[in-house]
């Protein structure tokens, strides 16, 4: 039996529903792990799946996200995209607006501060990329993940964002025309009354700033929402979902809950895309509690146009084979010879990260969307935002409607739009969750524990 939960009936104002917030994303699982905090208190979520998704659809429901994709683009670009999105945005009467970021901080987080400011009369931009439950924390204006600092992380040498300062003020003065400011750990610990007239006083003195939080606790998050949210209109929120949970209690609270049933048994396909060495032992740990069998792709096959369809070909081929005999988790070559020969690739081809990593990801999501089409699929696991993008986009859908959550930051929903209306989805971006995310994953799709 297959069970999934749709948290509530959504915020109301004057019998109307009102969009209480909008939410810009850099990536698809960014838009999806914030969306779903706010899901799970009963508002009615949205996830858009790109800007040209603003235009077609109706910017209505509790509250409305909108995934830009600009994360491992040009910075010009990521301004332009962000700009857009905002100025449709605020054209709609969306007054609340929260910029989502990555908790690592990779991406244009600075360039696109600036497009939201430019576009909205906020005076103030409060930024807050610390994740607690996920081990990201910031202390001193130093953003650490794990107790380590950033830069002496696998995200300093991240392939298509790596990130050059653990220091977040100087990494936004790096990234923005904006003046950057700190608020220490020691301030926030003196409660919201202080921190609103901190916040207002700077808003004042020091209009159109950035101001980083400093933040190592639930307690932190929960003191800077309540002192935020008393800015209202005036204030920008730049965050992860660690900040967006607290925030979205302030909304709304959870109306009731329903429950749907499939009775049908069809096979899971999970998609381990990213290189992270997490999703690599999420990998391990599925396999070692589960009858699933593994197809390994090689990433090198898709940096050459010779090559490229041939290893679609493969995978597909032996996909739907193994589909016909239960679940399945496409995984993706970490050897360290085959990473020196995607390495040698790029430099021969003269091909960027970026580059690198949306071939990679074109391929994954070639692969996944016909799978997806040949057969009858329980349900999705896509790790990393750019796979999830390109699979959703090439089934056709125009976005996700966000439920709830199989672990922190790990969001469940289902496709909305396309022939595909209704599918089952869960997304995870590359670094996160426990060592049994994949598992927790798949059991929920199948209804053995009912913690979305």
């Amino acid at each position: 039996m297959f069970l999934y939960l749709y948290f509530g009936s959504g915020f109301r104002k004057g019998g109307n529903r009102v969009v209480s917030l909008g939410i810009i994303a850099d990536d698809l699982t960014g838009a999806n792990d914030t969306g779903v905090q706010f899901a799970k208190q009963g508002l009615q979520t949205t996830v858009l799946f790109s800007e040209a998704q603003v235009e077609t659809s109706i910017v209505s429901g509790d509250v409305i996200v909108v995934n830009s994709d600009s994360r491992a683009v040009e910075t010009e670009e990521s301004y332009k995209i962000v700009h857009n999105i905002a100025s449709k945005l605020h054209k709609a009467q969306v007054t609340r607006v929260f910029k989502k970021i990555d908790s690592t901080m990779r991406g244009n987080i600075g360039a696109e501060i600036d497009a939201v400011m430019d576009v909205y009369p906020f005076q103030i931009s409060i930024v807050v990329p610390s994740f607690p439950k996920s081990n990201r924390v910031t202390e001193n204006g130093i953003h650490y993940v794990s107790g380590i600092p950033l830069t002496d992380t696998e995200f300093a040498n991240d392939p298509t964002c790596p990130v050059d300062d653990s220091n977040l003020v100087a990494l936004l003065e790096k990234q923005s025309n904006r003046s950057v400011k700190l608020i220490s750990l020691e301030d926030v610990r003196k409660g919201p009354t202080y921190l609103i007239e901190r916040l207002r006083d700077i808003s004042i003195h020091s209009p159109k700033s950035i101001v980083v939080m400093d933040a190592v606790s639930e307690e932190d998050l929960n003191s800077i929402s309540l002192a935020g949210w008393e800015l209202k209109e005036n204030a920008l929120w730049v965050g992860s979902a660690g900040i967006a949970s607290h925030i979205s209690t302030l909304i709304c609270k959870r109306d009731h809950v329903e429950s749907k049933t499939i009775q049908a048994r069809h096979p899971i396909l999970v998609v381990g895309g990213s290189m992270s060495p997490v999703t690599h032992q999420q990998t391990r740990v599925l396999k070692e509690h589960n009858n699933i069998n593994e197809i390994v792709i090689q990433p090198c096959e898709f940096l050459q146009s010779s090559s490229f369809s041939e290893e679609v070909e493969r995978v597909l081929e032996k996909g739907q084979e193994l589909l016909k005999n239960g679940d399945l988790i496409i995984s993706t070559n970490r050897d360290k010879e085959h990473f020196l020969t995607v390495k040698e690739v790029q430099g021969e081809f003269g091909l960027t990260n970026y580059e690198v990593g949306k071939r990679i990801s074109a391929g994954i999501g070639e692969i996944t969307s016909r799978l997806v089409r040949s057969r009858t699929i329980q349900g999705i696991i896509l790790t990393g935002g750019d796979i999830a993008g390109v699979t959703c986009n090439q089934l056709d859908g125009n976005g996700i409607r966000v439920f709830g959550e199989v672990e922190d930051g790990i969001p469940y929903g289902e496709l909305f739009g396309g022939p595909f209306e209704g599918l089952p989805i869960v997304t995870k971006a590359g670094a996160f969750g426990s060592e049994q995310a994949f598992l927790h994953a798949l059991q929920a799709l199948l209804g053995v524990r009912a913690t979305i």
